[in-house]
């Protein structure tokens, strides 16, 4: 896969191609960007941009919003970039609430939107269970299964949520871990 930005959806006026040739431009010169194989839509409608599509990290979809804004011609910017560890963590999110799952210790990879998980299940139909979860998920384009069926069938345990206090700094604690 190589840097790939989409031609726009509708026929764009003159002062919108002009945009969209500089924004697909200020995107292109982010090395990190073009290193990783994004793949970006570019929507421009009068001054207002919309990118779409899917990058490897967070900060790539943060500074490609940011270098986007900073444009003088841009009024606004819709960053709906999807980040791969957003989609990981969807993933992990869909399987985690399911109790047949749960208790198996599946790793999580995403890359552009296709999905790998690994690790190990007790049985074949754990091993369906889990790629349906996984493809259910709506960041989610495709889902490669590299489970082993095999192991010990493990019980779902609930666990409890902590206290809310334990969310809450303690001022005493504080004062003596300083000290």
């Amino acid at each position: 896969m190589s840097w790939v930005v989409r031609a726009p959806e509708r026929e764009l006026r003159k002062h919108e191609k002009k945009l969209y040739t500089r924004v697909r431009r200020v995107l292109w010169d982010y090395e990190p960007l073009r290193a990783s194989h994004a793949e970006i839509f570019i929507d421009v409608d009068d001054q207002h941009v919309r990118l779409r599509g899917r990058v490897r990290t967070l900060p790539q979809k943060l500074i490609a919003e940011a270098m986007v804004r900073r444009m003088s011609d841009v009024e606004s910017v819709t960053n709906e970039l999807i980040a791969d560890p957003e989609t990981v963590r969807a993933v992990a999110d869909a399987l985690a609430q399911d109790d047949r799952v749960a208790p198996y210790v599946l790793r999580v990879d995403s890359r552009h939107g296709i999905v790998t998980l690994r690790g190990e299940v007790p049985s074949a139909d754990l091993q369906s269970v889990a790629v349906d979860i996984a493809a259910r998920v709506p960041l989610v384009s495709s889902v490669r299964n590299q489970l082993a069926v095999g192991g010990e069938v493990q019980t779902a345990i609930a666990l409890a949520r902590p206290a809310l206090e334990a969310d809450e700094p303690n001022p005493e604690a504080l004062s003596t871990t300083r000290a």
